[in-house]
């Protein structure tokens, strides 16, 4: 079973507010790209645990197998190695599944997120639930997205999208803590990247912690963007409210900010005017005719 675990870009991200539970409100529109990981599964007689995967029992991927088998496949649940190779962690005996790395880590791009939405699609076709097996003719993609998304949600608030884009729906709006999604039409066009090697630890909340009233205006206008005709006037209408906090950090850092600036160790290449950051950062992106990549249609 093999699975592609598509990049996203925000191409338009807001932040509404902070809500009861701590946790920000925002609304954002999602597309997924051409850049993917690659994600293998097979039934066999191996138990999967940490040891199987690049961040341990911190890793998505794995905890996304763990899930799936507590939530349908409890008798598959059993003592698996750990880290240290010493046999004490939760496993999920008879399958094995492996992850081809093609999207930089901690670039928000979303692909630890991508990867443990691949594995629940995966084990979804291996185990038949909902009825979605391998090769099955018109299977009921609706039912397993409505019925994946909300474990998803449990994992990480890009997952469910993810999973989404997967199955068919590479665009949407993303409300709430980004959970909620309104599938609309994708948008055609190349994508860009400008990656950075920068790494921050616990990087989302610390953005989010940097942010201040003033980052969050003025609302970027999503139906406008889906409405617009040209990519040139799409471009004009796309932002991150998280853009500026994390710049603010990347200056604290020693690494200018400016987007139409970039040092050798923040991207390969001039970064456009018009570029926008992914998610919390720290890649930007820009869309055009030509470009690396291409939205997933």
């Amino acid at each position: 079973m093999r699975q592609n675990a598509y990049a996203k870009v925000n191409l338009i991200l807001n932040v509404l507010g902070t809500l009861p539970n701590g946790y920000h409100e925002v609304r954002m529109l999602m597309q997924a790209i051409s850049l993917c990981d690659v994600v293998e599964a097979e039934l066999s007689e191996h138990i999967l645990g940490p040891q199987d995967f690049a961040y341990g029992s911190r890793d998505l991927a794995y905890r996304a197998a763990l899930l799936m088998a507590e939530s349908f496949r409890p008798e598959l649940i059993c003592s698996a190695l750990d880290e240290d190779g010493l046999e004490k962690a939760p496993g999920v005996r008879g399958v094995s599944v492996s992850i081809e790395k093609r999207i930089p880590a901690a670039a928000g791009l979303a692909g630890g997120s991508a990867d443990a939405a691949a594995v629940m699609i995966c084990l979804a076709r291996l185990w038949g639930i909902f009825g979605l097996t391998e090769g099955a003719e018109g299977s009921p993609v609706d039912a397993l997205i409505a019925g994946l998304c909300p474990l998803g949600a449990k994992l990480g608030s890009d997952v469910p999208f993810c999973i989404a884009s997967q199955l068919g729906r590479p665009a949407a709006i993303a409300s709430g803590t980004g959970t909620e999604l309104e599938f609309v039409q994708p948008t055609d066009c190349a994508v860009t990247l400008y990656p950075s090697d920068l790494t921050l630890p616990d990087k989302t909340r610390a953005v989010y912690r940097e942010l201040k009233e003033e980052d969050c205006s003025p609302v970027y206008d999503i139906d406008a963007f889906l409405s617009a005709k040209t990519l040139a006037e799409k471009r004009s209408l796309m932002g991150n409210h998280l853009q500026p906090a994390a710049e603010r950090i990347l200056e604290r850092l020693g690494i200018k900010p400016d987007p139409y600036f970039t040092p050798e160790t923040k991207a390969s290449a001039p970064v456009p005017k018009d570029a926008v950051l992914c998610g919390a950062g720290p890649t930007y992106f820009s869309i055009g005719e030509e470009g690396p990549y291409r939205t997933i249609l």
